[in-house]
């Protein structure tokens, strides 16, 4: 009974990477919205294109060497996130580009919160969450000042708001 609840597993991973692109797509699918214009389909398509095989396999041969693997749940997830990546990127186009994003917004913060809340060591928590800040304050940075050419090419030929 426990290759069915890697199945589960697998199918349950599946769903919220077919529906979000999550993977290393956390960071890649905002970047990809920020930064370069995409909407939240083609963000979480494209990232879901990028992190197939190249990035995946060379991983897993890693954690391999160093015995972090457990082979014997590894074809039940596989075929588990298959079949529900599938489903999930079925479903996203049924869901407004809206929801969307705030689901996986929901997702993030609900990650964020229980990452921050459950067992982190105080030695470990302050360096991840002074390097957190830090990627916050540069990619807002970099936010504000992409969307300033946009706003102010909209501006061009209007005369100045009076006070």
């Amino acid at each position: 009974m426990r290759w069915l609840a890697y199945l589960l597993a697998g199918v349950i991973a599946g769903i919220l990477s077919g529906i979000f692109g999550i993977g290393g797509g956390i960071l890649l699918i905002p970047l990809l919205i920020y930064l370069f214009g995409f909407t939240q389909y083609e963000a979480q398509g494209t990232t879901l294109a990028v992190m197939i095989p190249p990035i995946g396999l060379l991983a897993a041969i890693e954690y391999y060497r160093r015995g972090y693997i457990r082979l014997e749940a590894v074809p039940w997830i596989v075929v588990g996130v298959m079949a529900g990546a599938y489903f999930g990127a079925l479903l996203a186009p049924k869901i407004s580009e809206a929801w969307l994003r705030r689901l996986f917004g929901l997702l993030l913060c609900y990650v964020g919160v229980d990452f921050l809340l459950t067992g982190v060591s105080e030695t470990r928590f302050w360096p991840a969450a002074l390097v957190t800040a830090l990627l916050g304050l540069l990619f807002g940075r970099f936010r504000r000042s992409l969307a300033q050419p946009h706003d102010q090419s909209h501006q061009q030929g209007s005369s100045p708001p009076t006070p």
